[in-house]
């Protein structure tokens, strides 16, 4: 399929992208540097994929960003890092990997469904890893870690529960069903989208619970993952210092990316 580079397809894209700009400013979804980075993956996934890949990403922000609204207007920030305001660094984090999902393939000029199950699998990781973080606060008991099944706090980078899972599996299903109707994934591909994503929401939380940088808060005694907790300096506490929770987001969706794709092509 030809790279888009109709004139009124750019129109169509900068008029789009500044609607949702003025209006995730305005709803505090983003700040300024969050709504540079979203123009310039939403341009690249309108032009080149076009406006049902885009519309896929689009239920994703929206939905993820109510979904934080609501918790924090429920259960309030439970003193972890948890953006209620999405910066640059989410919109890289979770954006990135679908972006380079549509423009590479376009550039080598493969087939359609494999760019179609990249892109999913990419987009699909963020979503079900967003909404496991998000539902899974809910749960009333403590978390498990999952690489020691050990009681560990809300929030702790690793973290997981039988309602994370939950949010995990309601987000695939939202976005498998919305992908077949909107024409971007086959109903076998939708499907697909099912496994692919729980693989790699598992996947980010091995990593954060193994390679993400950790710290102690010396003022409430939370493992968290910043090292400014509580206003101040936290205590390194294991892990690699540059890998934070933006990395492993990154890493996730690009592996669930290319997983996706693995499925597809060898389907």
């Amino acid at each position: 399929m030809p790279v888009l580079t109709s004139p009124l397809t750019h129109l169509e894209a900068a008029i789009i992208l500044a609607i949702i700009a003025i209006l995730s400013l305005k709803l505090k979804f983003l700040d300024p540097k969050g709504i540079i980075a979203s123009i310039i993956i939403g341009y690249i996934i309108i032009v080149l994929g076009g406006l049902s890949y885009f519309t896929v990403l689009l239920a994703f922000f929206i939905i993820s960003s109510i979904i934080t609204r609501l918790r924090v207007r429920a259960i309030g920030e439970l003193h972890i890092d948890k953006d209620w305001i999405r910066s640059w660094r989410n919109v890289l984090a979770n954006g990135l990997a679908p972006a380079l999902a549509i423009l590479i393939p376009r550039l080598l000029s493969c087939d359609e469904r494999i760019m179609a199950a990249g892109y999913l699998g990419a987009v699909g990781t963020a979503f079900a890893d967003t909404l496991a973080t998000e539902v899974g606060l809910f749960y009333r008991g403590k978390p498990r870690l999952i690489t020691s099944f050990e009681r560990v706090e809300k929030g702790t980078p690793g973290a997981i529960s039988p309602y994370g899972y939950l949010g995990c599996i309601i987000a695939l299903l939202i976005l498998g069903a919305l992908s077949w109707i909107l024409g971007a994934a086959s109903p076998k591909l939708a499907l697909m989208l099912i496994p692919a994503g729980v693989i790699g929401t598992t996947i980010d939380s091995l990593l954060g619970a193994g390679v993400q940088g950790k710290y102690i808060c010396r003022e409430c005694g939370r493992i968290v993952e910043n090292p400014h907790h509580c206003g101040q300096q936290a205590q390194y506490f294991s892990g690699v210092k540059w890998i934070n929770t933006h990395i492993v987001n990154l890493i996730s969706t690009g592996l669930g990316a290319v997983l996706l794709a693995a499925f597809a092509a060898l389907l």
